[in-house]
């Protein structure tokens, strides 16, 4: 399979290539010899901070790999203790997360680095990203992509969930993803404490740069130093050492492996359309409703499981099956999922679809498409203010509820925050969810799906455009859709409304939503460094149901049976609840293109004049505003395009901390847009046609707070 480039992949190379010239050092790897292995049996000792919690750091780090027969080469290998303990004393069992071929492509690099001053040392920030590729060869941090030969862009924080200086954790985030199956190298030198102090090189690592006779561990890092780094200034090193990302998927069911991102989802996929050949899934409608202009139906439909232990009574709404009560995954002699063999123990998955009540004489039928809602919700949402513009331009939303993070997963959710080892099986749920989505995509596409229904009917015609489905996801819609559509064959057209991606590693912390499960997480892995590897465990699972895991082959590069989407990202500044910089992140990922100008600091309301920065000029924004994002010809169909819509809320905190009080971060705008007017023509344009219209009068995308 054919990669792209990091800086392709961003759609930035004019912006970077001047830089990326002057910081990539020139390597020679002809004759070098054999790299000596990183493995350790439990903790990396040429790092020894914070005591007690640091057998996992640095993070993350091919020292907790081993040499396998995979597609990179490597497996993790991680010991069951090492992991942190929750209050209980039980330590994560990392079995499922060993059997990765590799590390995340969004891994958060993690180390404790007691006392140090990022604003002195001149590590990049959230709001300067661009300081991550400076000119000269002092730069505090390099990610060097061993196979590119290629710095990746960084943003960088000190943990701010902690507050004491001598065990914060440094957070190094990748300002676009990692590339799959690459070997990355971290760089740590001309450290600096809050007294402008440079701060040694860790004594592990210089034992083992100056050992005669390494063990094997040292005479890796010394490889690195002497080999990849060959070049570069490392007089002031602190630290160094190398990981591999995870490799993204087989090319046939016949080389699905268990250690791949998306080869789990493919299989699923395969196996259950299979089950029903070319025809539409069985589904059943329990209510058919028309108020307010809106025709609306419930139902269920019939989907093979892959969930075990799944319960044979449905619930009364919609005669559908309470997947919260399902057990784990049921996997192959390979590890890889495998349909339930009893027939009897398949499930039915609600849905829930609204459209106009009657077909319009001008327009037709109405353009479908599938809703992803919101963190843990349900497909209700559909039926209300999310989508109520649609139907009044002519379009059907069918939703089901994302089996594994809807409201009835409350319990499972909680379980897994108390004792992480069992996440997997939230992430075996999710994998369920997309199934379930992309039936319902077959029976919207079908002629002999909905479109045969009465229900689904007016005059004995269609009510919507058969074979016409796309998709359309806000939230957590947004942070799962992508990953969804890069496995699916349903759809083309996908809107990803206030998205995100890397749940561990970007989105919980900096979330107001956070607050509420990490009254459950905290207590039960009480110390702050135990807490932030817990999450980067869990994210080794979590990228298989979110975007995190899938950014390289939504717009591109798609897995074998798939087509490549196009996508309109939907970004409000300051939000609350999805970070801009994990938006931001996912837009570099997927190449996307983007509405210029980004952002007017200063936001003028003439519809409400108390707001609270009507008028000023707002702290801590960005440098550059969606640094590494080119700008969009909006007159053109772009394969991925990102349009930034401001409602005046001030800027939320730059570190790892969620924006929680109101009367310095404002009214959270993540809902806001649903009677902004420009944005929903702008949504149903691309729908209809594939082009996102500027609409702004080429300015900044304004809209008016709480709208």
């Amino acid at each position: 399979m054919k990669y792209r480039s990091w800086s392709t992949a961003a759609a930035a190379a004019s912006l970077l290539a001047t830089t990326l010239a002057v910081v990539t050092p020139s390597l020679s790897f002809a004759g070098t010899p054999a790299m000596p292995d990183a493995a350790v049996a439990s903790c990396d000792a040429l790092v020894t901070t914070p005591v007690n919690h640091s057998c996992l750091l640095p993070w993350p780090n091919n020292a907790f790999t081993i040499p396998a027969k995979t597609n990179t080469g490597r497996q993790i290998h991680i010991s069951a203790t090492s992991t942190p303990a929750n209050k209980s004393g039980v330590h994560i069992n990392p079995t499922y997360q060993n059997r990765n071929d590799g590390f995340s492509p969004g891994s958060v690099i993690m180390i404790n680095v007691p006392n140090l001053s990022t604003s002195a040392t001149g590590i990049a920030p959230s709001t300067n990203i661009g300081q991550s590729l400076p000119s000269s060869d002092t730069s505090p941090i390099v990610l060097l992509d061993t196979v590119t030969h290629q710095h990746v862009p960084y943003f960088a924080e000190l943990d701010g969930q902690n507050t004491d200086a001598s065990t914060q954790l440094l957070l190094i985030h990748p300002a676009i993803n990692f590339l799959e199956t690459h070997r990355i190298v971290v760089v740590l030198r001309n450290l600096k404490d809050a007294n402008n102090a440079a701060i040694a090189q860790l004594p592990g690592e210089t034992t083992a740069l100056k050992a005669a006779k390494p063990t094997t561990r040292q005479a890796h890092l010394k490889w690195i130093v002497q080999n990849d780094l060959k070049g570069l200034n490392t007089s002031s090193l602190y630290a160094a050492w190398d990981f591999t990302v995870i490799s993204g998927a087989g090319s046939s069911t016949s080389k699905f492996t268990q250690g791949s991102l998306a080869d789990a989802g493919l299989t699923m996929r395969d196996q259950a359309f299979k089950s029903v050949g070319t025809k539409a899934p069985v589904f059943r409608v329990t209510n058919v409703s028309d108020n307010t202009l809106v025709h609306e139906v419930h139902g269920s439909f019939l989907v093979p499981t892959f969930l075990k232990a799944c319960p044979t009574t449905q619930t009364a709404e919609y005669q559908s099956t309470n997947t919260s009560n399902c057990s784990s995954m049921n996997l192959d002699k390979n590890g890889l999922p495998l349909l339930v063999p009893d027939a009897t123990r398949q499930i039915w998955a609600n849905f829930i679809c609204v459209m106009p009540e009657t077909l319009s004489s001008t327009q037709g039928a109405a353009l479908p498409t599938l809703y992803g809602h919101g963190l843990l919700g349900s497909a209700h949402e559909v039926a209300g203010g999310s989508f109520a513009h649609g139907v009044q331009d002519n379009m059907m939303g069918c939703a089901t509820d994302w089996s594994g993070m809807s409201g009835s997963d409350l319990l499972l959710v909680a379980a897994s925050l108390g004792d992480m080892s069992y996440f997997h099986v939230l992430t075996d749920h999710m994998l369920q969810g997309f199934v379930n989505f992309q039936f319902l995509g077959r029976l919207i596409n079908s002629a002999q799906g909905f479109a045969k229904d009465p229900a689904f009917q007016q005059s004995g015609a269609a009510r919507f455009l058969v074979g016409k489905c796309g998709y359309m996801g806000y939230s957590q819609g947004g942070i799962m859709g992508g990953a969804l559509s890069a496995l699916s064959t349903q759809w083309s057209k996908v809107i990803l409304g206030v998205p995100g991606l890397n749940y561990g590693g970007l989105l919980l912390n900096r979330s107001t939503d956070w607050l509420e499960f990490a009254s459950v997480y905290n207590p039960a892995y009480p110390n702050s460094t135990d807490q932030q590897v817990g999450l980067q465990l869990a994210q080794l699972l979590w990228d298989r149901g979110e975007n995190d895991g899938y950014t390289q082959h939504i717009t591109a590069n798609p897995y074998e049976g798939t087509k490549v989407k196009q996508v309109f990202l939907i970004e409000n500044y300051g939000d609350h609840q999805v970070t801009n910089a994990s938006a931001e992140v996912l837009a570099r990922s997927i190449g996307a293109v983007d509405h210029k100008p980004v952002f007017n600091p200063v936001f003028t309301d003439l519809t409400n004049p108390s707001h609270p920065v009507v008028g000023t000029a707002r702290s801590n924004v960005p440098v550059v505003m969606h640094w590494g994002i080119t700008a969009a010809d909006q007159t053109k169909v772009n394969k991925a395009t990102l349009v930034l819509w401001d409602y005046g809320t001030p800027t939320p905190p730059t570190d790892n901390r969620a924006p929680v009080n109101t009367s310095i971060y404002g009214n959270d705008p993540h809902g806001y847009g649903r009677r902004t007017d420009a944005l929903l023509s702008q949504v149903t344009t691309f729908m209809k046609t594939g082009l996102v219209p500027d609409l702004c009068n080429a300015a900044a995308c304004q809209g008016i707070p709480g709208s």
